[in-house]
C-alpha cells in the first residue's frame, strides 16, 4: 500500500473565557505546534508499517461556514463512500501511531511500496470513435457485447519556432479539458485502506487506476469497499473488474447516471526530452483532489528495476506525491501519455518521478477489460536474492540467485527444486542476478520448460533441473502453504504467551 502525506492543520480552541458582562470573543486562536496534542497515543506492540500522517479535519473559517454547510461534501456521512472514507482515516491514524524511525541510507532506493506489484502502466480514457456522440444515454458495454478498447490518438504536428502552433495548449486549457476525466479513489478493507487517483476510460464508467490502490496489501485481493469521487463531487461505488499485480494496473467500473467524460490518450513514443508535461491527481486524498502540477519530460526509456523486474519508464520532474498513483501524466497537447505513481521513485531525491508509457499499457488494459486478468505470462514460482560477492567469498558459493521460497502452487515445487539452491545458469546461459533470469524467462510462455543449473550447498554439487513454467495468474494471491505456516506460527505464539502476542518493551525505545 502506498504512503500518504498530509499537512498537519492547527487545532482550534476558544480564546480566553470572557469575564462576566463582557461580550464573548468572535475569533478563535490557533494552538501553536509546540503544544502537546489533545490525546496521547498509548504505545502498542504491533507490526511496523509504512510511515503516514494522520488525516486531520480541515478547519473551516468562520465567515465561510454557512456556505460550506450548504454545499455537498465529498464522501458525505450516511453514504457507502463515507464508510470507506472512515476506514481510510482510521487506517492512516493507526499507521501514524505505529510508525518507526529508520536511518537514511546513503544509497538511492527504489520506493516499492507495500504491494508486490512490478511496475505501473497507466492509461486514462478511451476514445470511442463516434459511437456515443450526440446521445445522452449511457450505453452498456456488457449488454451490447462491445467492450471498450484503449485508443491512442495521433500527436499533433507543431513548429517549435511558433508559440502554441500545431495544437499545443496552455496549462489552464489542459486542466479544463482533463479535470472532469480525473477522479479520486478511496478503498477500504478489513484492516487496510488506501487513497489514489484514476482516469475515466469510457463514458459508460470504466476507470483505470493502479492495482495497489484497490488491493489489500495483506491478502493481495481487492478491498471490499471502493468508492470514486468525480470532479463535480458526485460519489459512486466502484467494482474492481480486473487487476494485474505485476504491472500494478487495475480497471474499475461504476454505474453513472449520465455519460462521463473520457480522457484523450496520446502517443508516448512521440515524447521528447525537455518538452512540457503535466500531472493531475489527488495527492494526500480527497481533500486535495484534482490537483495539477507541471514540469518537463526528463528522460525516456529509463530501465528501472522494480521487484526483480526491469521496467521501461518515462522520467519526469513533475511533482508526484502519495495519492497521485493512478493519475495522469499529460503532454503539452492535453493527451494522457503515461500513468504516474508514488510507488516509483528514489527516496530523498527531489524532482524525480516516473510513469509507464501509455503505448506499453494498451495490451494490458485491453486484456484486463476482456478477461479480468493477464493470461499466459510465465512464472517459475520462486522468490530469490542475488548472491553477493561477500557471500561468495565467505561461504565459498558461486555467483547466482539463491532461492528463498517456492510457491506450492507452482509446477517447480514438484520438479526437484529446493529452497537454498543457487541458480547459476538458465538454458545453458550463466547468470548472476534475478534480472538475467527474468530476461530469459520472459521470452518463453507458460507451460514451456526451461533448464535451471543449480548449485545445492547442502550436497555441495551442481545439477540440471527441467522446470515447467506456470501461468502467473495461477499464482496470484497468498500461497496457501505459506499462509498455513504463518497461521501455525501465530497459534504457537499465542499458546506460549497465554493468548497474548509477544511483548518486547525495548521496541518502544529503539524501534525496529
Amino acid at each position: 500500500m502506498m504512503d500518504f502525506e498530509h499537512k498537519n492543520n492547527d487545532f482550534w480552541q476558544p480564546a480566553n473565557k470572557p469575564q462576566d458582562g463582557q461580550p464573548a470573543p468572535q475569533a478563535m486562536e490557533p494552538v501553536t505546534q509546540s503544544q502537546p496534542p489533545v490525546q496521547q497515543s498509548v504505545p502498542q506492540v504491533m507490526e511496523p508499517v509504512a510511515q503516514s500522517q494522520p488525516l486531520v479535519q480541515q478547519p473551516v473559517p468562520q465567515d465561510e461556514s454557512i456556505q460550506q454547510q450548504a454545499e455537498p461534501q465529498p464522501f458525505a456521512a450516511g453514504t457507502q463512500s463515507y464508510a470507506t472514507y472512515q476506514q481510510w482515516q482510521a487506517a492512516e491514524a493507526k499507521k501514524h501511531r505505529k510508525k518507526e524511525k529508520k536511518p537514511h541510507s546513503r544509497k538511492p532506493l527504489i520506493a516499492i511500496g507495500s504491494v508486490a506489484a512490478a511496475a505501473v502502466l497507466f492509461l486514462g480514457g478511451v476514445a470511442f470513435g463516434g459511437g456515443f456522440r450526440g446521445s445522452n444515454e449511457v450505453p452498456s458495454a456488457s449488454s451490447s457485447g462491445n467492450l471498450p478498447v484503449l485508443s491512442i490518438s495521433n500527436t499533433p504536428t507543431s513548429d517549435s519556432k511558433k508559440q502554441n502552433a500545431g495544437g499545443e495548449m496552455a496549462g489552464e486549457d489542459i486542466y479544463k479539458k482533463l479535470n472532469t476525466s480525473i477522479v479520486a479513489i478511496q478503498a477500504g478493507g478489513n484492516q487496510a485502506a488506501s487513497s489514489g487517483s484514476g482516469v475515466i476510460m469510457s463514458k459508460d464508467g470504466y476507470i483505470i487506476t493502479n492495482a495497489h490502490v484497490v488491493l489489500d496489501e495483506n491478502t493481495s485481493q481487492p478491498m471490499q469497499n471502493v468508492s470514486v469521487l468525480l470532479a463535480d463531487s458526485q460519489q459512486l461505488d466502484a467494482e474492481v473488474k480486473g487487476y494485474d499485480e505485476q504491472t500494478d494496473l487495475a480497471v474499475l467500473k461504476v454505474e453513472p447516471k449520465s455519460p462521463l467524460t473520457p480522457a484523450e490518450f496520446g502517443d508516448s513514443d512521440a515524447l521528447q526530452v525537455g518538452e512540457t508535461a503535466y500531472a493531475i491527481g489527488s495527492p494526500g486524498g480527497v481533500q486535495l483532489a484534482n490537483s495539477m502540477t507541471s514540469g518537463i519530460i526528463s528522460a525516456i526509456n529509463r530501465n528501472i528495476t522494480v521487484n526483480d523486474r526491469v521496467m521501461n519508464l518515462i522520467q519526469t520532474n513533475v511533482t508526484v506525491n502519495p495519492g497521485n498513483s493512478g493519475g495522469a501524466l499529460i503532454n503539452k497537447y492535453g493527451q494522457v501519455v503515461g500513468i504516474t505513481s508514488a510507488k516509483l521513485g528514489i527516496s530523498y531525491y527531489e524532482g524525480l518521478g516516473f510513469a509507464i508509457p501509455i503505448n506499453s499499457a494498451k495490451e494490458i488494459v485491453d486484456e484486463l477489460i476482456q478477461t479480468g486478468y493477464i493470461s499466459g505470462r510465465p512464472s517459475i514460482g520462486i522468490r530469490g536474492q542475488d548472491v553477493s560477492e561477500q557471500q561468495q567469498r565467505f561461504y565459498n558459493l558461486p555467483a547466482g540467485v539463491q532461492i528463498a521460497s517456492i510457491d506450492s502452487r507452482a509446477k517447480a515445487a514438484s520438479e526437484g527444486l529446493e529452497i537454498g539452491d543457487i541458480i547459476t545458469a538458465v538454458n545453458g546461459k550463466a547468470i548472476s542476478s534475478m534480472n538475467e533470469v527474468n530476461e530469459i524467462k520472459e521470452g518463453m510462455k507458460a507451460g514451456e520448460q526451461l533448464t535451471l543449473t543449480v548449485y545445492r550447498p547442502t550436497a555441495q554439487k551442481s545439477l540440471d533441473l527441467k522446470i515447467t513454467l506456470t501461468d502467473s495468474h495461477d499464482l496470484e494471491g497468498t500461497d496457501p502453504a505459506e499462509e498455513q505456516q504463518q497461521q501455525q506460527q501465530r497459534d504457537a505464539r499465542e499458546y506460549y504467551n497465554g493468548g497474548y502476542d509477544e511483548f518486547d518493551p525495548f521496541q518502544f525505545f529503539f524501534g525496529y
